[in-house]
């Protein structure tokens, strides 16, 4: 595998492994342990943890390493705020570049995500997150910007990170972590389908925000 597609690799699979709960906010991720669980040499990963604190998902200690940074109302406030802000904007833009095939794509995973209601079991909450993810980074990709799609990614990921990670004992989420489902969902791929930059924005605006006022009761 070629260096750029071994980084690449590296840096996906370590996202997946910290969304997916392998890792808590405060855990250090070990190079050796991250070889051994990827099977990969350590420059890739070194290379991955690196630009991962660069983007502010990890922090460093010196000496230590790399770890998950503590999760806080003010953070979770800060995060959420600049995603529906950012995926406004990444939705009006898919209004405006959106190909016939694009809205198809968005279709066919608010279809999924409605075949996915009420996730019970940890895998099928998995499921529904990454159907979820789809329909959000896809709409990122669809705005045919790549720096809206880039901050998409991370603040979509970090807000994710609270829902994946606590329950409501912790810091008001909902305990059993569902999304608002694909009502909204809908909304939003019918405005970007009739090019409705505004409504499509908004809806999306609306959406994200609406997810962390039900995620959050006490924040």
């Amino acid at each position: 595998m070629k260096k750029q597609n071994l980084e690449e690799f590296s840096y996906e699979s370590i996202i997946r492994l910290i969304l997916e709960g392998h890792f808590k906010p405060g855990d250090f991720l070990l190079e050796t342990e991250l070889v051994d669980t990827l099977q990969l040499s350590r420059t890739p990963i070194r290379h991955t943890l690196t630009k991962l604190v660069a983007e502010g998902f990890l922090d460093k200690k010196k000496k230590k390493g790399c770890y998950i940074p503590s999760a806080t109302p003010q953070d979770a406030k800060n995060v959420f705020f600049a995603r529906e802000n950012i995926e406004r904007l990444t939705a009006a833009s898919a209004a405006r570049h959106a190909a016939d095939s694009d809205i198809e794509y968005l279709y066919k995973l608010v279809e999924k995500e409605k075949e996915m209601a009420n996730p019970d079991t940890r895998d099928e909450k998995m499921a529904y997150f990454r159907i979820n993810e789809n329909f959000h980074l896809g709409i990122a990709k669809i705005s045919r910007n790549k720096y809206l799609e880039q901050y998409c990614r991370h603040s979509f990921w970090r807000s994710h990170a609270y829902i994946l990670f606590f329950d409501s004992d912790y810091t008001g989420l909902a305990s059993n972590g569902q999304s608002l489902g694909p009502g909204q969902h809908i909304e939003i791929t019918k405005a970007i389908e009739d090019r409705n930059e505004e409504k499509a924005g908004n809806l999306m605006k609306q959406h994200v925000r609406s997810t962390f006022e039900k995620l959050f009761i006490r924040v």
